[in-house]
């Protein structure tokens, strides 16, 4: 692809048009401009919207997205120059990592509940279906019942 509009972006990743810009605003995208100032994107920025949007679903901010963002994309990232500014950055991250844990092993909970919830019902349905369909269905069937 040599390059795309925004609304076609918005097709290819889910993301509204004004998310998209949205995220252009904050620095989490950087598309290049045409000359009459439309937002050009390329094949690279799907995947990038892909990556904010699963990053703001769980949980970041704006600020630590861009860095994620920045570091998984291979790019610089801005830190503090000195180690006290470096810190409290890195005990942030530490504290947002133990965060997206904590709702990994919730959403696990809360699969393992729909799981054997969807099983149950599932074999409720059949029991209910082999009770109806059963021989005693066809003697009800003959007999007008």
């Amino acid at each position: 692809m040599a390059g795309v509009l925004i609304g076609e972006l918005s097709e290819r990743t889910g993301a509204t048009v004004r998310m998209l810009r949205y995220y252009d605003q904050h620095g989490l995208l950087q598309p290049q401009r045409t000359e009459s100032r439309y937002r050009v994107y390329d094949e690279s920025d799907v995947e990038r919207v892909r990556s904010v949007r699963c990053l703001i679903a769980s949980g970041l901010n704006v600020r630590l997205v861009r860095l994620v963002l920045a570091h998984a994309f291979g790019q610089q990232i801005e830190l503090p120059d000195d180690e006290a500014g470096c810190v409290p950055l890195l005990e942030m991250l530490s504290d947002e990592l133990s965060a997206v844990e904590q709702r990994i092993e919730s959403l696990e909970r809360s699969k393992t509940h729909l799981a054997r919830l969807v099983s149950d019902v599932g074999l409720i349905m059949e029991a209910r279906r082999a009770a109806h369909d059963g021989p005693c269905a066809e003697a009800r069937v003959a007999a007008g019942g």
